[in-house]
């Protein structure tokens, strides 16, 4: 049996196990971005465990639609993508925008704190 086929019936034998096959793009999903987080010591959010999904997901559906090329169809590609890349993209980009938001503070609180007149109210006097 090649490949394609033993990949194709493992995914079903999964499949019929667990029950729902959008569930398990959820899942997996999920697993290969926190794993890949766990394996490159990444920040949360990292860009590099997305793309990993990502490369994940595209070789998955390489795979089906070798295996199901007759029956393969745009509609569930798409639907398994969106399914599998949901949340970590969500995850990554709340990570990015709040580190984005954070760093404007802290460059704002630098700029008050290297700006801002003495207590007094007085110019200081170089001092010897």
């Amino acid at each position: 049996m090649d490949l394609v086929h033993w990949y194709k019936s493992l995914i079903d034998v999964i499949v019929l196990r667990a029950g729902s096959a959008a569930l398990l793009h959820v899942h997996v999903g999920m697993a290969i971005y926190l794993a890949t987080l766990m394996i490159v010591r990444q920040r949360r959010g990292g860009i590099i465990a997305l793309q990993v999904v990502l490369a994940a997901e595209l070789a998955n559906e390489v795979m089906d639609w070798l295996a199901a090329s007759p029956r393969w169809t745009w509609d569930d590609t798409i639907s398994d993508i969106v399914l599998t890349l949901m949340w970590p993209t969500a995850i990554t980009a709340v990570n990015a925008w709040r580190r984005r938001r954070w760093r404007r503070t802290v460059a704002a609180g630098a700029r008050a704190a290297t700006i801002s007149p003495p207590a007094t109210g007085r110019a200081p006097i170089a001092s010897t």
